[in-house]
């Protein structure tokens, strides 16, 4: 079994300053902020053994914005371990662009921009109108579906999805959220709107069905056929 070349570094407070020096001397800012704007995160992220293309020696600091109004956004920067050990000789990596996190997110698309900053935790789904989470259970659904026919349509789909990612994601949904939906439904806890919009997934699921069988994608009539034991 393979072991990573480092592990992740608890940056002392002479190697936090150092990546305070190195963002100010290459400028590195999200828009509307400064290079000074920055709260350094110690944990620094050993990155080099978590992506194939990635350097062997690359760290990722994380990087909260201080100005004023951009408090809820972060992004981080790219370091090699030299450079936070403060090696002389310390290879200097390719910046990286200063990308927010949130947008990185598999999820972020689903989630109301306008609330900033974006809930999370406990307070995510208090403002539902009906049963918490079921809105995001629905966009969810109705994304998903949407991405599945712009892929059969040879469009672009947001996250570059293959059609691995389709069957693994749209395969979820069907066998954790949208059960959970229905059972909220029969339950008579989905607010008016929630049931009318899953009742119009289930509508749009049905006439693209030709499209999910081309790609090998469960229906939902697939659903309701008996389970496969195998072994």
């Amino acid at each position: 079994m393979s072991r990573s070349l480092y592990e992740d570094l608890y940056l002392t407070a002479e190697q936090v300053q150092r990546v305070r020096d190195y963002i100010r001397r290459i400028n590195f800012h999200l828009p509307g902020a400064t290079s000074a704007d920055f709260e350094v995160n110690p944990h620094a992220r050993y990155l080099g053994y978590m992506f194939q293309l990635e350097d062997l020696e690359s760290y990722g600091v994380g990087l909260q914005c201080t100005a004023s109004g951009l408090e809820h956004q972060r992004t981080f920067i790219r370091m090699s371990r030299g450079q936070l050990m403060g090696h002389e000789d310390a290879p200097m990596l390719p910046v990286n662009e200063p990308v927010l996190a949130a947008e990185t997110m598999t999820l972020h698309r689903l989630y109301e921009q306008e609330a900033i900053p974006l809930r999370h935790g406990e307070e995510t789904y208090t403002s539902d109108d009906g049963a918490p989470g079921a809105d995001m259970d629905l966009a969810m659904l109705e994304h998903q579906l949407r991405d599945i026919i712009a892929f059969h349509n040879g469009e672009p789909v947001p996250g570059n999805q293959e059609i691995l990612d389709l069957r693994i994601y749209w395969g979820t949904l069907l066998a954790g959220r949208y059960p959970r939906l229905r059972y909220l439904r029969e339950g008579g806890r989905l607010s008016e709107p929630q049931a009318d919009r899953l009742s119009s997934f289930e509508v749009h699921v049905d006439s693209v069905e030709d499209i999910l069988i081309s790609l090998g994608l469960a229906t939902l009539k697939d659903l309701s056929k008996p389970k496969r034991e195998d072994g």
